[in-house]
């Protein structure tokens, strides 16, 4: 079996940033480790694509020792990842940068609360790993603190109402999300905020004073970037103003941590003793 290479495997890579395309650039100097032969890529896809059936076997055995223990239906269970991987595209390995295939991961969610004529249905509502928490709280009837920052994912499937509305139409689900990643060594991996929405992505590589636009719908692999167009100025202007909105919202409110960044002291309630040792 010959595992197709993406689209944007090599074309896209020149029309990256400058400074992706460096040799020191992590994501690049990945690409030429991992995918940078025919058979190098061939290889690595094969693997991905072993664990991921390894993974599909482990979950069939928890779902089957749930159904075994006669506690599958009273179960909520949710498969995600922490990131999305590039795989060649492009021209790239790893995650760490604001592209699709980097920030966009899997979601599925059984919950035995949710109506028959939703189950199997495919939401493309902006569903975030913050909301993730929220989530499991809800279901388990208890409230989330005031400082999380997500949201219950069961409002996009459940009828929920309150004060005779339904609760998606008294608080609209979010139609665009604040992304971020810093890191310490600007010429390994770029540090870089965006604000995605439907139609467009905004790319703030603040580091390296360099934007970047995305027509998502007409542009899905983010091949061309229309930041210098002058059609989309007002675009670009609006776009980063919301971004820093949003960026600052979310810097509040900011927890003191000792020296040792320990914010233990935001938690008296927990268990945090410094004598206990990490076994993990």
């Amino acid at each position: 079996m010959t595992i197709p290479e993406p689209f944007n495997h090599s074309k896209a890579f020149k029309l990256l940033p400058e400074f992706l395309q460096r040799d020191r650039s992590a994501a690049a100097a990945r690409w030429r480790f991992r995918y940078s032969t025919p058979f190098h890529y061939q290889e690595a896809m094969k693997n991905i694509y072993a664990l991921i059936t390894q993974v599909d076997q482990a979950c069939k055995e928890i779902v089957d020792e749930l159904k075994k223990q006669g506690v599958y239906n009273n179960t909520m269970i949710i498969f995600t990842t922490d990131n999305g991987m590039f795989h060649g595209a492009h021209g790239l390995a790893g995650k760490w940068y604001p592209y699709q295939e980097s920030i966009r991961v899997p979601l599925i969610v059984y919950d035995p609360r949710m109506p028959k004529e939703k189950r199997g249905f495919v939401d493309d509502s902006f569903t975030l790993n913050v909301d993730l928490a929220e989530t499991i709280l809800g279901a388990a009837g208890l409230k989330p603190d005031e400082l999380m920052q997500g949201r219950d994912i069961s409002d996009l499937y459940l009828p929920k109402v309150e004060d005779g509305k339904p609760v998606l139409v008294r608080k609209p689900w979010r139609d665009e999300f604040f992304y971020e990643f810093t890191f310490m060594d600007e010429n390994y991996i770029p540090s870089s905020n965006a604000l995605v929405r439907k139609k467009w992505k905004y790319i703030d590589w603040y580091a390296k004073n360099h934007e970047q636009l995305f027509d998502l719908e007409n542009d899905p692999l983010e091949l061309n970037d229309v930041k210098d167009d002058p059609a989309n100025v007002e675009i670009v202007k609006d776009m980063r103003k919301r971004m820093i909105e949003l960026r600052d919202d979310l810097k509040e409110p900011e927890l003191e941590c000792d020296k040792h960044g320990d914010y233990s002291a935001h938690a008296p309630d927990l268990d945090v003793s410094k004598n206990e040792t990490d076994t993990r």
